[in-house]
């Protein structure tokens, strides 16, 4: 074969480089070249596809056509010839393709094959397509839209409409079905109309298609169509019970669009393809969720004008028998009155007949000043559309009459007001009771909007009245928006957490007296001194409440106590560092001494043993030994005792350092002074001694957090009213003593240089300080006050200089037989025989799992590292176990999640569970610890107590449950 030549390897480079496909035909039409550019069309290789047939390559549908244009080619060559036709990728994908196709002719002239190129313009066609959709779409909505106009009054004029829509979609079926309820409820669906392509089987008259429940078969459709979303898909895509019906039919794909009247489900369009399982594109549906939109107005107007027609029947048959006036205006030229009852007769002394003779009688007997109004209610009902209007009119015998009018317009199809329908009542008892009160009514009101505080006057626990304040304080814009509702609703208030008064102290409905916090209309909250009154308004018993925003004063008062709380820490920062460090010095000290003597005595003992072992010295160090053991076991109780030291100065931290917490509960005060004591005994120990006098004193119901916070202030005040370097001399003592049934007094006594004279009278009040600059803020006391008042209590100061100063904390107390103490001391354990249980230990931290093993090393000890091990072990042998040891923060199942699925899944296993912490650091975790009541631990564990709890549970045995 030559060489090709090199102006042939160029036109040849020219020819691969193209985007369009380049090809050649012979006479038989198949492929003999095909360039590169085949590849990106089609997926095929050129190498694949020369040598088979062009046909082989194009859609099914388009072969005729090709098949006809090769054949003209070849047979009456003209220039060329253009064909659009789709071709099929090896993916089995469509391609819109234009080829251009020209003869192939010899040296001799003659006709040897067929040549030209190929064009991808799929997306091209793919937008004309569209186009052409969207307007077939659009004709068809146009058409629906004027049918639905010219339709005939009758509940089913959609019938019509669904033919265009159909043609234009090319659907197989469509049809509307409407929703409908038996008695007993049930949700039921009939088919209401239905429009079928050629050759399509109709389903109108199909007996099961009519009340169909929806429910359970079709529950799917009845929730998604309620929530305004549509059902599409191929049917073998369908649930079961779905597609067992649709097969019936020989659906194979379907869109469902729901009809709405008024925001609820009325029923459905639906759009069916029967002869190909084609997908709805979105296009489709956007325009077709316009055709439902359309349907759905007709109904609504449909519905509304039967209702319209039962309204009248019930109208005139109610009219006749009421006692107030009903009315109905003709707003339409000429204007007229349709009807009036007949008790307008005895109520204005003109009849029924005289009203429709006269249609402006209303209009000449009104009084003038309420013309407009008069005016307005006939000419402009929907201005005052369900608002009662007041007017005054004079009846025959000269009297005058208030009527109070309530109307309502009558529109028509286009929603325009053709007529107006009206009640009247006659209120002129009620007025002139009224305008008896309305001078002194209006005094008060003057009064009240003149106030700068919120003011509301409510009535059987409702508003009837508000001035501006209160408008503005609730975040509303108007006081009618407040009328009617209860005040006590804006009231949000847990009575165990703020001491005062109750809300009702006199029994009134509405008296609502103390501090409250009242919520505004955008959800924020203000704080608010409220006090309520009872008094006569518009001659009835009522309640003036006025209310004093007390929010930034509330809020100045909180930041003031965070801040001398913040400043308290940093006060005594360095003595707890002090406190910690000692104790954890000699821990550890002792620690490594223990260890390095165990070691010595170990190799001494082994060295000698080896050296002589048939000596005599084997008793000599066995003494030896027992002296060694005696020592290290007092080097283990004071190591044990310095961790003790640090265990309880870190609970008195984690117990202080809630700022957030503000539950009241029972609190021993002789437990909150000796963690103050602890606290503060790096400030005490180098300026005083200390002495504690308590007496037997019932517990007082107050938050421990804020007590700690008062009683830190005043023992830290009075160790630096002390001058350091003669602690020996001077003294700090705490007294606690009983005043009566329901007090007790507490007393922080310091012998230190006292108080003025002429400033003790100010030692409460917020930034006095007699301190130097720089040593105080001047609001500690400010705020102890704050918080020991807002208990109930009260607190005050003695003092002479020189000689020390006195400060006194009266609190109210629990009764003896209403006393319980946060954390039960736990019975001695008696002796018994123990019964060695099986224990669970839940813990993520594998070290303390080592160390329950240990403590617990008399039963049968199995760890989980954490909650879902547990819950699984749990589940398969749920009478196993005696006790379960819990704790509470783990990352994956925490100990309440864990202890909430035991309860329901084993009931009773719950109650052997004992809950472990190191400090339940969460709201939710603390609120869970409080509401069990099962036993609760904190690490470090106290052991005996720990073996007590357990060996509790294990002799009652699992049976127990």
């Amino acid at each position: 074969m030559p060489e090709p030549s090199r102006s042939d390897r160029f036109h040849r480079q020219i020819i691969d480089s193209l985007d369009e496909v380049v090809f050649q035909l012979d006479t038989q039409g198949v492929w003999t070249f095909l360039n590169p550019a085949w590849t990106a069309l089609t997926g095929y290789r050129p190498d694949e596809s020369v040598g088979h047939s062009f046909l082989d390559s194009v859609h099914p549908k388009d072969r005729e056509e090709h098949q006809k244009l090769f054949q003209e080619v070849l047979k009456q060559p003209p220039a060329r010839q253009r064909l659009e036709g789709r071709y099929l990728s090896r993916e089995g994908a469509e391609r819109w393709v234009e080829m251009v196709a020209r003869p192939l002719r010899g040296e001799d002239g003659s006709v040897q094959g067929v040549c030209g190129t190929l064009t991808d313009v799929s997306e091209r066609r793919r937008t004309h397509d569209a186009l052409s959709q969207r307007e077939r779409y659009l004709g068809a909505l146009v058409e629906m839209q004027q049918r639905l106009l010219v339709a005939q009054q009758g509940e089913e004029s959609y019938k019509g409409v669904l033919g265009p829509i159909g043609q234009a979609t090319g659907a197989s079926r469509v049809y509307v079905f409407i929703l409908h309820r038996e008695e007993a409820g049930k949700v039921l669906m009939s088919q209401r109309a239905e429009w079928c392509a050629h050759g399509i089987s109709p389903e109108i008259d199909n007996p099961s298609l009519q009340n169909l429940p929806m429910e359970p078969g079709f529950s799917r459709w009845l929730e998604r169509l309620s929530q305004g979303d549509k059902i599409m898909g191929l049917v073998k895509d369908l649930p079961e019970v779905e597609r067992t019906l649709l097969d019936r039919q020989k659906v194979l794909s379907l869109l469902v669009l729901p009809l709405r009247v008024n925001e609820a489900l009325v029923g459905f369009i639906g759009f069916d393809n029967c002869v190909e399982a084609r997908p709805w594109t979105q296009l489709e549906v956007d325009l077709l969720s316009a055709a439902a939109g359309a349907i759905s107005l007709e109904l609504e107007h449909r519905q509304f004008e039967s209702a319209l027609r039962e309204r009248e029947t019930r109208y005139r048959q109610l009219a006749e028998n009421a006692s107030d006036i009903q009315y109905r205006y003709r707003l339409e030229n000429p204007r007229s009155f349709l009807f009036v009852s007949r008790v307008v007769s005895d109520r204005l002394g003109y009849t029924p007949e005289e009203h429709y003779a006269d249609p402006e009688l209303w209009h000449k007997r009104v009084h003038p000043g309420d013309l407009p109004a008069l005016t307005q209610l006939l000419e402009n009902p929907q201005s005052v559309s369900n608002k009662p209007v007041v007017l005054r009119f004079t009846c025959r015998d000269g009297r005058t009459r208030w009527l109070e009018h309530t109307v309502a317009p009558v529109l028509n199809g286009n929603g325009r007001a053709v007529s107006v329908e009206g009640i009247a009542r006659d209120i002129t008892d009620r007025r002139e009771v009224e305008e008896a009160l309305k001078m002194s009514e209006a005094s008060f009101r003057i009064l009240l909007e003149g106030v700068t505080d919120a003011a509301a006057i409510q009535r059987d626990g409702r508003i009837v009245y508000a001035n501006m304040a209160l408008v503005t304080t609730l975040g509303f814009d108007r006081p009618d928006q407040l009328v009617g509702r209860a005040l006590m609703r804006f009231v949000e208030d847990d009575l165990e957490e703020v001491p005062g008064p109750p809300p009702d102290p006199s029994g009134i409905k509405g008296m609502i007296t103390g501090e409250r916090r009242l919520v505004r209309r955008d959800g924020k909250t203000r704080v608010a001194e409220l006090v309520s009154l009872p008094l006569l308004f518009d001659g009835a018993p009522a309640v003036v409440s006025i209310a004093r925003d007390v929010t930034e004063q509330r809020q100045l008062q909180a930041r003031l106590t965070l801040a001398d709380r913040l400043a308290s820490v940093g006060t005594l920062a360095a003595g707890i560092a002090h406190e910690i460090n000692n104790p954890l010095a000699f821990v550890i000290s002792n620690l490594s001494f223990l260890s390095e003597e165990m070691r010595r005595s170990q190799l001494s003992l082994e060295g000698t043993q080896s050296s002589n072992p048939t000596s005599g010295n084997g008793p000599k160090l066995r003494q030896r030994a027992e002296l060694d053991l005696a020592e290290w076991q007092e080097v283990l109780s004071e190591a044990y005792e310095g961790a003790e030291r640090v265990r309880q100065i870190v609970r008195q931290l984690k117990t202080f350092s809630r700022p957030d917490e503000e539950r009241l509960s029972p609190v021993d005060i002789h437990q909150v002074l000796d963690s103050v004591v602890m606290m503060a005994a790096n400030e005490i120990r180098h300026r005083a001694q200390l002495h504690r006098d308590y007496a037997s004193v019932p517990m007082v119901m107050a938050n421990e957090g804020r007590l700690c916070q008062v009683f830190l202030n005043l023992v830290v005040n009075a160790a630096q009213a002390i001058p350091e370097g003669d602690a020996q001399r001077h003294s700090i003592r705490l007294v606690t003593r009983r005043l009566d049934v329901g007090r007790v007094l507490i007393e922080v006594q310091d012998s230190g240089s006292g108080i003025p004279r002429e400033a003790l009278g100010r030692i409460f009040d917020p930034f006095f300080t007699t301190k130097p600059v720089g040593v105080g803020t001047g609001l500690g006391l400010s705020i102890c006050h704050g918080i020991i008042t807002n208990l109930g209590g009260e607190i005050s100061a003695d003092s002479e200089m020189g000689k020390g100063s006195t400060f006194r904390v009266i609190l109210p107390s629990l009764e003896p037989r209403t006393r319980t103490r946060a954390h039960t001391a736990l019975p001695a354990a008696q002796p018994t025989t123990q019964r060695k249980g099986r224990v669970l230990v839940v813990d993520d931290e594998p070290g303390v799992g080592k160390v329950l093993r240990r403590i617990l090393k008399e039963h049968e000890v199995e760890v989980a590292s954490g909650g879902r091990q547990a819950l699984e072990r749990l589940q398969r042998e749920p009478d196993f176990f005696d006790a379960v040891l819990c704790d509470v923060m783990m990352p994956d199942l925490g100990g309440k999640d864990l202890y909430e699925a035991v309860r329901k899944t084993q009931s009773g296993l719950e109650r052997r569970f004992i809950f472990v912490s190191g400090g339940a650091f969460t709201t939710n975790a603390r609120e869970f610890l409080e509401a069990i009541p099962n036993p609760k631990l904190e690490k470090p564990f106290n052991e005996p107590a720990l073996r007590q709890i357990v060996q509790d549970l294990v002799s009652r045995g699992p049976s127990s449950r």
